[in-house]
């Protein structure tokens, strides 16, 4: 019997956190799911780690060879049964009731075809660096996204076509150029303002990484620069007004804790 969610997990040396983001997603209060493991040849103990669940919703794969994140989210998605696939990093956490929430918005609205959430930022200790809330209608994010990408990838799901795939030429920002494909295909995206996700920050990112992800940031809003801004000026100022709304609640619960 196909399941419901099939959760997408690229692994490559991640015993640090691994144990956190596997469990995160077994604990959901959603139930009817597999977690798809896609080991990218680890050569620490990932391998052992992943091995140690007996939980017959976990569906490990093993690359022959190192593929790299892009590349085995895809072998990820072609093994996929899901009716909806939802993405975790292997640092990251989704909060219980992430995979519920987001299968329900699904199914209750089926114009929707990706939805993400807002995230808690997190330091390689666990702790709160910032909040990332979102609050987005699927037109408002048609207008901002094609500007800058404000989904944050571990917090995803979306419907499973079998046609949707990454593509393997953006070592980096294959996320952002996943968003703006979908928008490219009239297919709608919109955030939850629910926080469902911590996002792990590592403070040891590279110089050349971050340039590398701005590189090609800035290559996919090129190939996509024909994606139309079709916003009413009306409806840009109530946005803009609600979204203020909304940082400042981020702003006063910041200074609460």
């Amino acid at each position: 019997m196909k399941p419901e969610i099939s959760v997408i997990m690229p692994a490559h040396n991640s015993k640090k956190f691994l144990r956190e983001s596997v469990e995160s997603i077994l604990n959901q209060t959603f139930k009817d799911f597999e977690l798809i493991i896609i080991n990218d040849c680890s050569t620490d103990s990932s391998l052992r780690i992943i091995k140690s669940y007996k939980d017959k919703r976990i569906k490990l794969i093993n690359n022959k060879k190192n593929l790299g994140t892009v590349k085995s989210r895809n072998v990820g998605l072609k093994a996929a049964k899901g009716k909806y696939i939802a993405i975790l990093d292997s640092d990251d956490i989704s909060y219980p009731k992430r995979l519920e929430i987001q299968f329900n918005y699904l199914e209750n609205n089926p114009h929707i075809f990706l939805v993400g959430s807002s995230a808690i930022y997190m330091d390689e200790k666990g702790k709160e660096i910032r909040r990332f809330r979102k609050y987005d209608d699927y037109k408002m994010l048609a207008w901002r996204l094609p500007k800058s990408c404000s989904i944050v990838h571990s917090s995803v799901m979306f419907r499973n076509t079998k046609e949707i795939f990454y593509n393997e030429f953006y070592k980096s920002a294959h996320d952002y150029n996943l968003y703006l494909d979908l928008l490219s295909m009239k297919k709608n995206i919109t955030n939850l303002p629910q926080f469902l996700v911590s996002h792990r920050v590592h403070g040891g990112a590279s110089h050349e990484g971050s340039e590398r992800q701005k590189i090609f940031c800035h290559l996919t809003q090129k190939e996509h620069k024909y994606l139309n801004d079709k916003v009413r000026l009306l409806d840009k100022l109530e946005y803009s007004l609600e979204l203020g709304a909304f940082y400042l609640i981020t702003f006063m619960e910041k200074r609460g804790r």
